[in-house]
């Protein structure tokens, strides 16, 4: 697989969150992103990451999120979370959602992780990173849309 190496410092995302169960994430997690583009936050959060935190063995928060400024008002409604400094590696993804997402995302875990030699997940995080979808004729339906996967990483 396709992948890079990175070290990034600590940052914070401000979003809309919900909590999702693993086993049912996939159907539930593209429905939260059409219902937040269809609420009132759609035009106020434009949805730069996709994050995913551990909870537990069942269930993990997912946030719908962009950068946060910390001089800005967090908008009602919304939450922040600040996400450590990490070495990530990252995973580019090209493709319309939510499929080419997912299956990059099930390449990493049952491919990528379990071969890899060098490094293990490092912590409970998963981000999603996406490109402007205005940018791409089908928007995030589009053959070429661009996104990424952040995995946390340490050498083993």
């Amino acid at each position: 697989m396709d992948y890079k190496i990175v070290e990034k410092e600590a940052f914070t995302v401000v979003g809309v969150s919900r909590m999702f169960r693993y086993d049912t994430c996939q159907k539930e997690i593209p429905a939260f992103w059409c219902e937040h583009f269809e609420s009132n936050l759609g035009g106020v959060i434009c949805g730069m990451y996709g994050v995913c935190i551990c909870g537990g063995a069942d269930e993990f928060e997912y946030l719908i999120a962009d950068d946060y400024t910390p001089d800005a008002e967090v908008p009602e409604g919304c939450v922040t979370r600040a996400i450590p400094a990490h070495t990530w590696a990252i995973f580019p993804c090209r493709g319309p959602m939510p499929d080419a997402l997912q299956e990059t995302n099930r390449k990493i875990f049952s491919e990528w992780l379990p071969n890899s030699r060098e490094y293990a997940t490092a912590a409970g995080y998963n981000i999603e990173m996406y490109s402007d979808a205005d940018d791409y004729p089908n928007g995030v339906g589009d053959e070429n849309y661009y996104t990424e996967i952040w995995i946390p990483v340490k050498k083993k």
